[in-house]
């Protein structure tokens, strides 16, 4: 690691691979259904130094420093969970299909993002590798269903765009 970084998390929704490493971030998202027609921000909220942090961007920083066989190991691991509030006695949320869809012209261009939904649904893990010194800006949505518990419906929501930085050191 740098003289600069803080360790893996130094601020939320921000982790720091260190060389030769992996470092993993920790995430609390609250899906929300559309309210008058219109769409309402999903809450997400790192779990940083001990506590739920409202996320304001994410960024992947892999250190530049890195020699290539170094970068072959490197990743970070976004675990995202839908949070335990996010359920209620009408509907049950979990994430769908890969848990995310990209924006158009803004996917993951240099194919370094590998999404796995697991636990019924219940997280998405997002294992992100940088085997080269370019950065992106991937734009992406996260894809969940809201299952009515009554009817057994189903619906398909995305969230707003929250995107992510990624690189050595992450563009603008």
């Amino acid at each position: 690691m740098s003289k600069k970084d803080n360790g893996p998390i130094d601020a939320p929704g921000h982790v720091n691979v260190p060389i030769g490493g992996a470092a993993i971030g920790v995430f609390d998202i609250t899906p929300k259904t559309p309210s008058d027609g219109k769409a309402r921000d999903w809450k997400l909220e790192a779990i940083y130094n001990g506590k739920a942090t409202k996320v304001k961007e994410m960024v992947v920083r892999f250190e530049p420093e890195s020699e290539p066989y170094q970068e072959r190991y490197e990743r970070a691991v976004l675990v995202f969970h839908i949070a335990e509030g996010a359920q209620s006695k009408k509907c049950r949320w979990s994430f769908a299909g890969d848990g995310i869809q990209y924006e158009p012209g803004q996917e993951d261009n240099l194919h370094n993002i590998e999404p796995k939904v697991s636990a019924d649904g219940q997280v998405l893990t997002l294992t992100i590798h940088d085997f080269n010194d370019n950065s992106e800006t991937v734009d992406f949505r996260f894809t969940a269903q809201c299952e009515n518990l009554k009817s057994g419906e189903v619906l398909l929501f995305n969230s707003p765009d929250p995107g992510i930085r990624i690189g050595r050191p992450p563009g603008p």
